[in-house]
């Protein structure tokens, strides 16, 4: 008799464990075979907050600046500051001359005729002469825009500690630019081929 006890409460466990099994199938706990979005409305409280802000700034970058020299109305240079990213390079003042004066530059009535041709490329430094190439449209400024904007690289660069004279290149060649009296010029130019450009 208490044999016959024992397996029938063997067999209704095993079948209220089978009756949980199938009710916790049926409530759609089962594995799913790919991810479901869920309804905000239906989620927990809170689960859908606003998380915090995080900084995505790295430490030890920064912005400096770098000077670079725009044409004035009086047709010399005229030094400003422009902003780049640290650490201040040739070849980042030599983008932010390309770019050209800012809205409140050029309210100022500043020009830039090197802004004109496009992108200005620095090349090595050796003995303190740096060597700039600069795009073949740089050709087509007409004479005078030609000796500004070679002047406005020269004195940009020559800013630089330790930079004493610039060699051009166009479009990767070798190449003459002129020099404040407009006599083509190998180089290396410096702030001497143009004397009459400093303020």
């Amino acid at each position: 008799m208490r044999a016959r006890k024992r397996i029938r409460r063997a067999l209704g466990a095993a079948v209220a464990l089978a009756a949980a099994a199938g009710g916790l199938s049926g409530c759609g706990l089962g594995a799913q075979s790919a991810p479901e979005a869920l309804d905000p409305k239906s989620a927990p409280q809170g689960l859908f907050s606003a998380l915090p802000t995080t900084s995505t700034s790295l430490p030890g970058l920064g912005v400096t600046s770098v000077t670079i020299y725009l044409e004035g109305s009086n047709e010399r240079l005229v030094a400003v500051e422009a902003s780049v990213a640290w650490p201040a390079t040739m070849g980042a003042a030599l983008n932010a001359l390309a770019q050209g004066p800012t809205a409140a530059e050029s309210a100022r009535g500043l020009v830039s005729p090197a802004s004109s041709v496009g992108p200005l490329t620095a090349g090595l430094l050796h003995r303190g002469v740096a060597t700039v190439d600069l795009p073949v449209s740089f050709e087509n400024l007409g004479g005078q825009d030609q000796t500004v904007a070679a002047a406005q690289v020269v004195f940009t660069l020559t800013a630089f500690k330790g930079v004493t004279g610039v060699v051009f290149l166009v479009g990767g060649q070798a190449a003459q630019v002129p020099n404040e009296d407009g006599k083509l010029v190998a180089g290396p130019l410096t702030r001497r081929d143009y004397p009459g450009f400093g303020s």
